[in-house]
């Protein structure tokens, strides 16, 4: 079976320890069985779409590749991804009141499961992608979040970054 994946989503399969695919470009996904990508990438083969916006996201689609393919995952990582997740759910509650404007579905995920409150009213605060930082009008209190070009191929460093970006942006107001 030839499987192909984009850079983006390659760490997915080495920690599913998934070892034989190719690493393709997201324009050049063709000729293959299937292809593992980002849930919002268009293609015209079959597909198993990932999420690797959240940790619970990257351990699901770990776990959904590993099953998929019949694999072990890395234990080592996912102990590390499940305490990145009680780490985060431990501190819901402290974000809760704070209010945010978010612009992006793959920030928003974050900015939810991080447990701040999500609006488009009466905001603390505005989360954009660099790539949108000039479409948008608030400047105030905008935390531009580093997306696909600028940041680790690396899914727990590029998660944890963001989290830890937010997490002191945010909750600078506490």
């Amino acid at each position: 079976m030839k499987i192909i994946t984009t850079p983006m989503c390659e760490d997915i399969l080495r920690l599913s320890n998934v070892e034989e695919y190719e690493v393709v470009t997201v324009d050049r996904i063709s000729d293959a069985d299937v292809v593992i990508t980002l849930s919002e990438t268009d293609v015209d083969i079959p597909k198993i779409p990932v999420k690797l916006n959240t940790y619970t996201q990257l351990l699901d689609s770990i776990n959904s590749i590993s099953e998929r393919f019949n694999t072990v995952c890395d234990e080592e990582k996912i102990n590390l991804i499940k305490s990145l997740i009680e780490d985060n759910d431990k501190n819901k509650y402290k974000r809760e009141d704070i209010k945010v404007k978010v612009y992006s579905n793959f920030l928003t995920d974050t900015v939810e499961d991080m447990g701040f409150f999500i609006t488009d009213d009466d905001y603390d605060y505005v989360v954009v992608p660099d790539y949108m930082k000039d479409e948008v009008d608030e400047a105030e209190n905008m935390i531009i979040v580093p997306s696909h070009k600028n940041v680790s191929f690396d899914i727990i460093k590029r998660i944890n970054k963001r989290y830890q970006l937010l997490e002191s942006k945010l909750c600078m107001k506490q």
